[in-house]
């Protein structure tokens, strides 16, 4: 090889060493400003008050303000979409629910791929699911009404806070586990579920427990179960429905951080160390409780590979329910 090719070898090689180093380096004063955090949910709401606690605590480690901004619609949708579509360089991150598993479990067509369009950041929580159900129906167990329903198939009524959300996907789940047949009512929302379970007009329901506190403290609801492999610091005395006989029965309805595809891993890594040190605030742990979530830290890997089996998982659960995809 001659001089000159040599030469060019070698600052060929120099370069390239320069380069990769780039992202590493640029990590080391991320971020220089602040950080917008879409969320694609209304302001007031579950995953926009965790959203907050978390951001408010992300800005005191970061060094910079992580401004929320809420872009409702289409399940969420519409704030992933934007985030997918927005330059990767960490400052524009999306926080989310495992809707963005289960929609693509009911469109054909999204703005968004959730597994390829993102690099996630790590899970921050679980939400609490319980089996509800009005002071009218003959059972006090989970057993109890399993064989309740199964010598009055399809006429029990079970209310959901609308076709394929988290708290339909987490009804589906159990009624396969536990081989009953329902007769499903789809709602616009939990508060309509809440407003005719009390009622009487529906006689049970699957879904987020935090909204129905109030009355199962009071004794106009009763909890049979809740879905999770260990008791909930929110019920204590109820026991979860892996120990009520559905064995493994855990519905993961997760919120999370992700950034969008191709952002630098060191950035990546970054976002995702600091937030693993914010989940273990104990005042925020405490708030996260009260409101009946968990929190559920992982690293980004963890969280890629969770979201990668949620979107298997909704999809088949959304082909037993029958849920043609729109």
């Amino acid at each position: 090889m001659g001089q000159v090719s040599t030469l060019k070898l070698l600052i060929f090689l120099a370069v390239c060493a320069f380069t990769s180093q780039i992202p590493a380096h640029a990590a080391d004063d991320f971020p220089v400003r602040p950080i917008r955090m879409l969320v694609g949910f209304s302001a007031g709401g579950a995953t926009d008050v965790q959203a907050r606690l978390i951001a408010q605590l992300l800005s005191e480690r970061l060094g910079q303000t992580v401004i929320i901004e809420n872009r409702p619609g289409a399940g969420g949708s519409i704030a992933a979409g934007a985030v997918a579509k927005s330059q990767p360089d960490g400052y524009t991150l999306l926080y989310t629910s495992a809707a963005l598993a289960i929609n693509s479990a009911l469109y054909n067509k999204l703005p968004f791929d959730p597994v390829a369009d993102f690099s996630p950041i790590g899970s921050t929580t679980k939400t609490l699911n319980a089996l509800v159900v009005h002071p009218s129906v003959p059972a006090r167990t989970t057993a109890d009404f399993i064989k309740y329903v199964k010598a009055n198939p399809g006429t029990v009524t079970m209310g959901s806070p609308g076709i394929g959300s988290s708290g339909h996907m987490a009804q589906v789940q159990f009624n396969t586990m536990a081989g009953i047949a329902v007769n499903q009512v789809p709602y616009k929302g939990t508060n309509e579920v809440v407003r005719d379970i009390i009622s009487g007009q529906i006689k049970s329901t699957v879904d987020a427990a935090t909204v129905y506190l109030p009355y199962l403290k009071d004794g106009a609801l009763l909890a049979l179960c809740v879905g999770d492999t260990s008791r909930a610091a929110l019920l204590p005395n109820v026991p979860t429905c892996d120990e009520s006989g559905l064995s493994g029965y855990s519905v993961r309805s997760w919120q999370g951080i992700l950034a969008p595809a191709r952002t630098p891993k060191p950035v990546v890594d970054k976002l995702g160390k600091e937030l693993a040190e914010v989940l273990k605030n104990p005042g925020l742990i405490q708030k996260l409780q009260a409101s009946g979530a968990r929190v559920m830290a992982n690293s980004p890997e963890e969280f890629a590979t969770l979201i990668r089996q949620d979107v298997t998982a909704f999809d088949d659960l959304a082909k037993v329910a029958r849920i043609e995809k729109q």
